[in-house]
């Protein structure tokens, strides 16, 4: 027993961050900032393109959530990369955190060029909704196009940030971020409207500025994840001389990507494309609706995706029952501020929506249907905190299929009854169906991890 503390030196310096509430938070505050920005990024844009018309603010959301499709689909499985670093780091194996990170770089490149096969699928826009120029379809098409460009470098920067949340230091990934938001608002603010010399591209400047300032972000991670002389010790040079762990990754990883596509699939392009079936009005107030959103539910994943590194962690040192306390902290933390933003969301709608829209119509859509918003905050907290924290223990392909089951029935089978027998009673039926898929999520999500099946999981065993 005397030599216990000399033999595992590593195991004195991991999981520092105590169980306790304010600990979390204050770990968790740079990773909130992180998603903050993102926000940020998405209202911007949202609010210049808001200047050019209804029509143009509509065009984007279809598309953009076509993308985010994509993206999740990385974002969830890169999540991995956080559990896998993050067990390997409380474990005291070092050099396997850069080994994974690396993986993490791969795959994000794979997902990221295979996702350009997609290109095509643009004209079906124009199919749906008209291909003269200035149309909605043609206006979409082309804002779907040129933001596929983008996925790429968005999902290596989100693998190196995985790296960097499963060893607990993001403040990396919050600086490359910050610096990436100031691209993106000028480079794109410039684009759109010909301003700071840039050339004057009006709508599909938002799309290439984001283009131009994701890659700028990835090359900057790029370099600091590779030459930093904090990480060598974490094995992020050289290149790992082989693939192992790979399959490992992708076992786990799949799943988890699949809830991930499903989830914004079912959420996003199922709730839009149902919302476009009362026009053009009802799915600009949409956009509005689902900015609002982000800056409730982005901030709270940011908790979310500490309590991953953190579970992760726990379960690598052998401590199930801190993996509890650190999860239920988690949901504690995004529940209140999930729930008091959005009460402050309903109270102030009218100010609030008029950031973006001028349009009586267009804003009293969006004012009805933020009720449902406000009243899905509590489910939402519980699906984001508990589908993380299952993430962090590898507890994948539960969840991948009672998100999938939920999405059929609920937004699914719902949403073709609601356009096709009740479309008299107006978009706010389609919110009320996102309202209960929400809060199905976050009762089944908790109700898995309550169960205790993850602890049979543990990735670190052969």
């Amino acid at each position: 027993m005397g030599s216990l503390k000399d033999d595992r030196p590593h195991l004195l310096k991991v999981n520092q961050t105590a169980p306790g509430i304010y600990a979390m938070l204050r770990a968790a505050t740079p990773v909130i900032l992180l998603n903050l920005t993102f926000v940020a990024m998405q209202a911007t844009d949202a609010w210049m393109i808001g200047k050019l018309g209804n029509r143009q603010l509509a065009a984007i959301t279809p598309p953009s959530m076509a993308i985010f499709v994509i993206i999740s689909f990385g974002y969830a499985f890169l999540g991995v990369v956080t559990a896998l670093v993050g067990q390997n780091f409380g474990a005291g194996k070092h050099r396997d955190c850069g080994r994974y990170g690396w993986l993490g770089i791969y795959s994000a490149l794979g997902i990221g060029l295979l996702s350009l096969i997609l290109w095509p699928c643009g004209s079906v826009f124009e199919i749906l909704a008209g291909s003269d120029r200035g149309s909605l379809g043609n206006l979409q098409s082309r804002y779907f196009s040129v933001s596929l460009l983008a996925v790429t470098p968005v999902l290596v920067t989100n693998a190196i940030a995985s790296f960097y949340f499963g060893v607990r230091r993001p403040l990396p990934i919050l600086m490359a971020s910050l610096i990436g938001l100031v691209l993106n608002a000028v480079i794109s603010y410039g684009l759109i409207f010909g301003a700071y010399h840039f050339p004057e591209w009006n709508f599909d400047g938002a799309a290439w500025g984001t283009v131009f300032a994701a890659t700028i972000e990835c090359l900057i991670l790029l370099a600091l994840f590779t030459r930093s002389p904090a990480n060598r010790k974490l094995g992020t040079t050289p290149l790992p001389s082989s693939l192992s762990g790979i399959a490992r990754l992708w076992k786990v990883g799949l799943p988890s990507g699949i809830q991930g596509a499903v989830d914004v699939l079912s959420w996003g392009v199922l709730i839009t494309s149902l919302i476009a079936c009362y026009g053009e009005e009802a799915l600009a107030a949409a956009t509005i609706l689902m900015r609002c959103m982000q800056f409730t539910f982005l901030p709270a994943e940011g908790v979310a995706t500490l309590a991953v590194a953190l579970v992760a962690q726990d379960i690598g040192l052998g401590k199930p029952e801190q993996a509890r306390t650190h999860a239920r902290n988690a949901f504690r933390i995004n529940a209140v501020f999930m729930v008091t933003t959005g009460i402050l969301f309903f109270i102030f709608r009218d100010p609030l929506i008029g950031i973006f829209t001028n349009d009586p119509d267009v804003a009293a859509l969006a004012a009805s249907a933020i009720i449902f918003i406000t009243l899905a905050q509590w489910f939402d907290a519980m699906s984001v905190t508990y589908l993380h924290v299952l993430q962090g223990a590898a507890d994948t392909r539960w969840s991948s299929i009672a998100n999938i089951t939920l999405s059929v029935i609920v937004l699914g089978g719902g949403g073709i009854l609601a356009v096709t027998l009740f479309k008299d009673q107006g978009p706010n039926l389609i919110w009320l169906l996102a309202f209960l898929y929400i809060a199905m999520q976050g009762i089944l999500f908790r109700r898995r991890w309550k169960s205790g099946a993850w602890r049979r999981i543990n990735l670190n065993q052969p």
